[in-house]
């Protein structure tokens, strides 16, 4: 069959496209005119074709990915696919129909979900379980970020942002039998125009689930005990000490850190190379589904000592002359806390600045920095880089250089060029220095960090 996908070059699309294209499909896709790495060196080495396909009568079926609508010429081509009535779905369509199976796993929530979702596919496959799964990000361990099987599992990371031809949050589209829930904040204000909106879609989630299945939630989460009300399952819980699932003690060694974990029948002793309490908890939710999903143990604990993680969330990517550069997703205000608390509990001693690349849409609202007050606290200085907006926000209520300063306070500086950051932190980083870069951004972005890196050479 031959297989198009308009935004292909999304995380989850573009995985998507060298799972299919593994199946023996023939694959071609289209996207934005330039298309970074590590998307294009990932479709490249699978040889799929990228903006070099005319739309036409080969084409067997279309893809219709959540960022198509962002560009002149997938908006073009997705005109000529209606025109000549090529059958089309969405991707997340596509996903619940061929790849979520009777066993379903979904993993839910604002914050922790790839990491959770990679680290509960990476136990199931070292389980030799063979299960479907997909992921947003790219694993450091080098396995696929889509599966497609034979297994009647699947283990996918369930957003709850509308894009695209979706008309609803992506993981109502997705049959859910086990559902994990980390957390249930407003973040898509894209997506969800009130709070309670952003409410309603999680319970209509957790509603979904059969009495045969079950809900697991994050005790401290925001919001999951009110939404856990609403579920007609068992009730699993995790994260505090009256919850089903905690972390007993943490030992922070040399090069690893121990976990004790309680479990409902004993206690185990978890072993992880991951680094602060973000990614512990991240670890304890994994081995709380998968071992409430009678996973073995021993097999659970041989797992998460080998996963080395996502890339970009919490990623050491270099120590030289004394500094460390550590790369990192966060946007949110509890994700930057969340890293800057695991990078001071484990070099307690070293100076933490922070390079801030606000390419979340969510930031460029005015209101959404008044939770921003002490998420940098931490941190000695706080570079802030150029702001970016879209023309659907009003101007009164876009956010400015200088609100960021009335919030996070005289440590931040803006420094809006590229080229003058790269020159501030030559001439400032210093032996003993970490420097955290927060970006959700693409090639353009990691461009100042690589930058950054030479100039140290």
């Amino acid at each position: 069959m031959h297989i198009h996908i308009l935004g292909i070059a999304g995380t989850m699309t573009a995985s998507l496209a060298v799972a299919l294209k593994k199946e023996g499909h023939i694959v071609t896709g289209s996207d934005q005119e330039k298309i970074y790495p590590p998307v294009s060196t990932l479709l490249k080495k699978t040889d799929i074709k990228i903006n070099s396909s005319k739309i036409d009568s080969t084409i067997d079926l279309a893809i219709i990915g959540s960022s198509f609508s962002n560009f002149k010429n997938t908006k073009e081509e997705f005109d000529q696919i209606k025109k000549l009535n090529i059958k089309y779905i969405s991707a997340s369509q596509f996903i619940a129909e061929n790849l979520i199976k009777e066993n379903s796993v979904l993993i839910a929530g604002t914050y922790g979900k790839t990491t959770i979702t990679s680290l509960i596919s990476w136990i199931f496959c070292q389980s030799n379980l063979n299960p479907n799964y997909m992921f947003g990000g790219e694993a450091i361990n080098h396995f696929p970020a889509t599966n497609i099987s034979s297994s009647d599992w699947s283990i996918v990371e369930a957003d709850e942002s509308i894009h695209g031809l979706d008309d609803q949050a992506k993981f109502l589209y997705y049959p859910v039998r086990f559902l994990l829930l980390t957390s249930a904040d407003w973040e898509h204000k894209d997506s969800y125009s009130t709070e309670i909106a952003n409410f309603n879609a999680f319970k209509k989630l957790i509603t979904n689930i059969p009495e045969k299945g079950f809900l697991l939630i994050n005790s401290k989460g925001f919001q999951t005990k009110e939404l856990s009300l609403y579920s007609k399952s068992k009730i699993i819980t995790y994260n505090s000490s009256n919850s089903d699932y905690y972390l007993k003690n943490i030992k922070i060694k040399k090069n690893y850190s121990l976990l004790e974990i309680r479990t409902p029948r004993n206690t185990i002793q978890i072993k992880t190379k991951l680094i602060g309490q973000l990614n512990f908890e991240n670890i304890l939710a994994a081995v709380a589904m998968a071992d409430s999903l009678n996973l073995n143990q021993t097999d659970i604990k041989k797992a998460v000592l080998t996963f080395k993680g996502i890339k970009r969330r919490i990623e050491k990517i270099i120590d030289k002359k004394n500094i460390m550069i550590f790369d990192d997703f966060a946007q949110s205000s509890n994700r930057i806390k969340s890293t800057l608390s695991a990078i001071k509990s484990h070099f307690p001693k070293r100076n933490i600045k922070v390079l801030y690349q606000p390419h979340a849409s969510f930031i460029q609202h005015k209101e959404s920095l008044k939770d921003f007050k002490n998420a940098f606290s931490l941190a000695s200085e706080i570079v802030l880089s150029k702001l970016n907006y879209n023309n659907i926000i009003d101007k009164n209520n876009r956010s400015t250089a200088k609100d960021f300063r009335d919030i996070i306070g005289q440590n931040l500086i803006y420094i809006p060029i590229d080229e003058d950051i790269v020159n501030f932190y030559k001439q400032n980083l210093k032996s003993g220095d970490i420097l955290i870069n927060m970006s959700s951004g693409g090639f353009e972005a990691n461009k100042i960090v690589k930058s950054i890196i030479n100039s140290l050479k």
